[in-house]
């Protein structure tokens, strides 16, 4: 009788710990949430913007200032009574491919900024451009750049900001143009 009585104690006590650890577990419970994939397809001859040009968040002091975006390495700097907040800017980016000999950059050297909603006085901002191929370094852009495989075109530039510029969003559009050859 003593064994046949321990092996009832034994079950019963597993029962009493299995009862014991479900009640002490925490209900699961299951998250999710959706992430953005991209990809940039670039067919022979074509142009893609992959990114806009962003002087990102300034604040317009009792003197005007400059806010630089480099067209080659992408840093900002500023000058004067501008000062920056925060990050948020970046350097345009296009690319395309041509599997030419010679390729011809051109377009816009300024682009006009203005407030949305109005009632403020425009900012311009003067361009510089540059580009890379798959098979090299970045390089500042004259007129030409002879193509080995897909290239990078990098706009950055200068944007002067007036003394005590009101506050709020301001933009423009600017033209890149590539004639492969």
């Amino acid at each position: 009788m003593g064994i046949r009585g321990t092996s009832i104690r034994r079950a019963a006590a597993r029962g009493l710990t299995i009862a014991a650890l479900t009640a002490l577990c925490a209900p699961a419970y299951a998250a999710g949430t959706n992430g953005t994939t991209t990809a940039t397809v670039v067919r022979p001859n074509t142009l893609v913007k992959t990114d806009d040009l962003d002087f990102g968040t300034l604040v317009s002091g009792t003197t005007g200032g400059t806010v630089t975006i480099n067209a080659v390495t992408g840093a900002r700097t500023t000058s004067g009574g501008t000062t920056p907040v925060g990050a948020g800017f970046q350097r345009a980016q296009f690319q395309g491919t041509g599997g030419i000999l010679l390729i011809t950059v051109s377009g816009s050297t300024s682009v006009t900024l203005t407030r949305a909603g109005g009632g403020a006085a425009p900012m311009t901002a003067t361009l510089v451009r540059a580009a890379s191929t798959s098979g090299g370094g970045i390089a500042l852009l004259g007129a030409t750049v002879l193509p080995s495989g897909v290239q990078t075109y990098y706009i950055g530039g200068t944007l002067t900001v007036p003394a005590n510029q009101p506050e709020g969003d301001y933009s423009g559009t600017f033209t890149l143009t590539v004639n492969y050859l």
